[in-house]
C-alpha cells in the first residue's frame, strides 16, 4: 500500500508533515530510527501508522501517567480501539485483566518505572512486538532536562523483547543528548532524522521587571487581553494556586491550576476540561503539558524563568499546533532563578543523606537500604536516582552491605551528584544569559541546538521588533458552570464513549 493511500485511509490527510513519511519508510524497512521533530508536528501519527502497516503491536514507553491517559483517549477517538495504558489509573483487578489479555491489544503504553515490575515484564515478554517506541527520548540522557534513570534499562528490555524495530522520538535534544539516546538504546545502524526545533508561527517575547507586583499586574493584563486558550507556567505549586486565586477574585472563572501535588483524578479532570475548551487558561507547573494535543493554544506565558533552555522550548511548543500565529511570553524578575537554584541544590541527596543511607549503624541494621531511602527525607527525584544506582549495584534491598562496598558506593554516588549539579547550574546560567541578551531570541535558541541562524522574519521576537499587538483581542466565549469534580469527570468520560 502506498503511504499516501494509507494516510488518507486512516487519517483523511492528503499529505504528510515534514519528517513523517521518511521515518515511517525507515520503520517499514526494519531500521531503528531517532527522530527529532518540533512539538506539534505529528510524532504520534508516525508510530500509529508504522505499527498498523507492520501488522503488529507497538509498546510505547511514555514518561507521564497523565500523558498516557490522554494518548489512550486520542488513540481510541482516532479509531485505534485496541489501546491501553498500564499505569496507576488501573486498579488491581483491571491491571490483571489487561495483562492476561495483552495479546488482544495493538498499542500498549507503559512508563519506564512500571517495566521494573516483574509481573508486567513477564506478561510483555510473552507476546511478540513489532515496534518499540521511546517517547520523549531525551529523558534517557543524564544531560537531558527530565532525566529518568530507569530509561537507562530500556536497552535490556528491548533485547528481552527480541529487538523489535526501535523508534526514539523527541522534540528537543542537543547533539550530546542525541548521541546518548542512540548509545543507551543500543540502536542498530539507526537512521537519524533531525528537523529544526524552530516554530516560526510562535513569536517569542521576554519582558523584564524590577518589581514583582508589576510583573503580576502585567500577567493579569495579558490574560485579560490575549486571545485564548492559554497556558501560564509558574515554578511552584503554591505559586500556581495563589495566582488562580487572584484571577478568580478578578472575576475570571474559566481558569484552573494544575500541579503534581493534586490527586490524579483531579489532574485528569482539569486536563480534560482544558482539552474540551471548558477552561481557557491553565496555571501550572511543568507537570502539565508534555504531549497535550490541543491545537488551538494561542499563548504560553512563563511567569517565572524556567530552569533550562530545553524545557522552555518544550513548553512554548504547546502553543500554535494548528500552525496559526501564537505567542510565547516570558515575564522575568531576578528572583525567578532562586527557586530552580534551590531545586538543583536539594533535589538529589546531599553527602550527609548518602552517608546515612549507606551507614552501618546498629540502630538501622533492621532496615534495608530501600527502607532507609524512605526515612532519609529525599525528594522523589532523589529517590529515583538512588533506587536506580543502588539496584544496579545489587544492594537496594540488602540490610547488610560490606564496608568496603559501601565506601566505594558513597564515592561514586557523590561524584555523580556533583556532576549533575554542575551541569544543571550550567543550564540555568544559559537560560539567564538568553533572557538578558538583547539579540534575536529565536536565533539564540537555534544556535543552542546546533542549528544555523535564519534571516529576519516578521513577528519574530522581542529582540527584533517586539510588539504583542497582533495577539490582542478576546473572542466571545460561553461561561461554564462547574459541578463537583467527580461528577464532571464522569460526564466528560461519557462524552467520549
Amino acid at each position: 500500500m502506498q503511504l499516501e493511500t494509507a494516510l488518507k485511509q486512516y487519517y483523511g490527510f492528503n499529505n504528510f508533515r515534514p519528517g513523517q513519511k521518511e521515518i515511517v519508510e525507515d520503520i517499514l524497512s526494519g531500521h531503528d530510527v531517532l527522530g527529532m521533530l518540533p512539538t506539534g508536528t505529528g510524532k504520534t501519527l508516525i508510530y500509529q501508522l508504522g505499527a498498523v502497516l507492520l501488522k503488529g503491536r507497538a509498546l510505547i514507553v511514555s514518561p507521564l501517567v497523565s500523558l498516557m491517559q490522554d494518548q489512550v483517549d486520542q488513540f481510541k477517538q482516532a479509531g485505534f480501539k485496541r489501546t491501553v495504558a498500564l499505569n496507576s489509573f488501573l486498579d488491581h483487578s483491571d491491571k490483571r485483566s489487561v495483562l492476561h489479555h495483552l495479546k488482544d491489544y495493538q498499542f500498549v503504553f507503559v512508563s519506564p518505572e512500571i517495566l521494573q515490575n516483574k509481573y508486567v515484564r513477564s506478561a510483555l515478554l510473552s507476546i511478540d512486538w513489532s515496534l518499540f517506541v521511546v517517547d520523549e527520548a531525551h529523558c534517557i540522557s543524564q544531560w537531558g532536562h527530565e532525566f529518568r534513570p530507569h530509561y537507562l534499562d530500556l536497552a535490556i528490555i528491548k533485547k528481552e523483547l527480541g529487538n523489535p524495530v526501535c523508534l526514539a522520538l523527541t522534540a528537543t535534544a542537543t547533539v550530546k543528548v542525541q548521541e546518548d539516546i542512540r548509545n543507551y538504546l543500543e540502536m542498530r545502524d539507526a537512521k537519524v532524522h533531525i528537523h529544526s526545533m524552530n516554530r516560526p508561527n510562535i513569536s517569542i517575547f521576554v519582558e523584564s521587571f524590577s518589581q514583582i507586583e508589576k510583573k503580576q499586574d502585567r500577567a493579569i493584563d495579558l490574560i485579560n487581553d490575549l486571545q485564548g486558550p492559554g497556558i501560564l507556567y509558574t515554578n511552584t505549586r503554591k505559586g500556581a494556586e495563589q495566582l488562580v486565586s487572584v484571577l478568580h477574585e478578578r472575576g475570571m472563572q474559566d481558569v484552573s491550576y494544575y500541579h503534581g501535588g493534586m490527586e490524579q483524578d483531579e489532574r485528569l479532570l482539569v486536563q480534560k476540561q482544558f482539552l474540551n475548551s471548558q477552561l481557557q487558561l491553565i496555571v501550572c507547573t511543568n507537570a502539565f503539558g508534555m504531549g497535550i494535543n490541543k491545537p488551538d493554544i494561542r499563548y504560553v506565558i512563563h511567569y517565572h524563568a524556567p530552569a533550562n533552555v530545553e524545557g522552555y522550548v518544550q513548553e512554548i511548543g504547546r502553543a500554535g499546533r494548528d500552525m496559526q500565529p501564537s505567542a510565547a511570553i516570558l515575564l522575568y524578575h531576578p528572583s525567578d532563578l532562586e527557586v530552580p537554584f534551590h531545586f538543583i541544590e536539594h533535589e538529589l541527596p546531599d553527602d550527609n543523606q548518602i552517608d546515612y543511607i549507606l551507614s552501618d549503624y546498629e540502630a538501622l541494621a533492621e532496615h534495608t537500604l530501600f527502607e532507609r531511602l524512605q526515612l532519609a527525607g529525599i525528594s522523589e527525584t532523589g529517590q529515583r536516582f538512588m533506587e536506580y544506582h543502588l539496584n544496579n549495584a545489587g544492594v537496594l534491598f540488602e540490610k547488610c552491605v560490606p564496608e568496603e562496598k559501601r565506601e566505594l558506593l558513597k564515592k561514586i554516588l557523590k561524584k555523580k551528584i556533583e556532576e549533575r549539579k554542575r551541569e544543571k547550574l550550567k543550564s540555568l546560567r544559559m537560560i539567564e544569559k538568553w533572557i538578558m541578551d538583547e539579540g534575536c531570541k529565536r536565533n539564540m535558541l537555534l544556535k543552542y541546538f546546533g542549528e544555523e541562524e535564519i534571516a529576519a522574519m516578521d513577528e519574530c521576537c522581542s529582540g527584533c521588533q517586539g510588539e504583542l499587538v497582533r495577539f490582542y483581542g478576546k473572542q466571545e466565549k460561553e461561561i461554564n458552570t462547574y459541578h463537583e469534580w467527580e461528577d464532571e469527570l464522569k460526564r466528560l468520560f461519557r462524552q467520549e464513549v
